[in-house]
């Protein structure tokens, strides 16, 4: 090869390989950019909802989890809502039983403050954390001991059209269709738990008698229930008592697991306690309008 034919070679190697890094360095500018856009994708805050369902104006601090940073004092007046953005788990801290306790908020979950059995202040997951509908209760679910218990002590049969305030995963009136023949309609402002209800009735066949309603309770009709069955709590039974009043017909039956009526005492008509297979007893009351 000659000496000018080398040169040659020489400047076209270097060529190529000045390309071939040039190359390789825009590739990795831009996976870099486009990584760092999937980050900030993933990162972006979700929204913590705390809501206040006590009558009491609440003290607590929030910090990221494992973070050093100073936790930041809040106050949280009663029925308002603290809206916290959030890329990653938060730290609550407040007092219950007159101790400092803490409690995990996951971005993008709604919580909310409440009274627990004994009266003391506690955090519970559930609250829908919207302005425009009151907040009955938590999503937890009655165990089918009580539900049995509850249908039994009501009488339930095919004449009868159970209405299931905060119906959650549907079991109340799918299980009174599905044992007695009876018509249902379950409340409940989650969508997803309106899905998970629907989806429960198809596997137990019965959704030609049972309706699933996604909306506030407080606004809904319930002109047309024989039974009303409740797991709420008792500011949110107190707080529907005065549409129980107006909207029910005489006879209607209400029955409520674990809380009273206040201000139903003299309806109270029968009450029984269940215990569950984890020895956990239960209390439910029995009214009649």
């Amino acid at each position: 090869m000659s000496r000018k034919s080398r040169i040659i070679l020489i400047v076209v190697l270097v060529a190529v390989v000045a390309g071939a890094l040039f190359l390789l360095n825009w590739k990795s500018k831009g996976a870099g950019a486009s990584g760092a856009n999937l980050v900030q994708e993933r990162t972006k805050p979700k929204e913590i909802t705390i809501r206040n369902v006590t009558r009491e104006l609440l003290s607590y601090t929030l910090v990221p989890y494992g973070s050093e940073e100073k936790p930041v004092e809040k106050k949280l007046p009663a029925g308002a809502i603290d809206r916290v953005p959030a890329s990653q788990t938060m730290l609550i801290n407040y007092k219950k039983y007159g101790r400092d306790v803490s409690y995990s908020l996951y971005p993008g979950k709604p919580y909310s403050f409440r009274y627990d059995l004994a009266g003391q202040i506690d955090i519970w997951a559930g609250s829908h954390g919207r302005e425009d509908a009151e907040d009955l209760a938590p999503f937890v679910p009655t165990p089918p001991a009580v539900v049995a218990k509850m249908l039994e002590m009501t009488k339930t049969d095919k004449d009868a059209i159970v209405y299931d305030i905060g119906c959650g995963d549907g079991r109340i009136v799918i299980t009174a269709a599905r044992k007695y023949g009876a018509h249902g309609v379950g409340i409940d402002i989650d969508p997803e738990r309106i899905k998970e209800c629907r989806v429960n009735a198809r596997i137990a066949g019965v959704e030609k008698l049972v309706t699933f309603l996604q909306e506030d309770a407080t606004k809904a009709d319930l002109s047309r229930a024989t039974i009303v069955t409740l797991y709420l709590l008792p500011e949110s039974n107190e707080l529907l008592r005065p549409k129980f009043d107006k909207e029910l017909r005489p006879g209607t039956l209400v029955v409520s697991h674990n809380y009273v009526v206040p201000g139903w005492e003299h309806k109270e008509v029968d009450s029984a306690t269940v215990t569950d297979p984890e020895g956990t007893e239960h209390s439910i009351f029995l009214y009649k309008k």
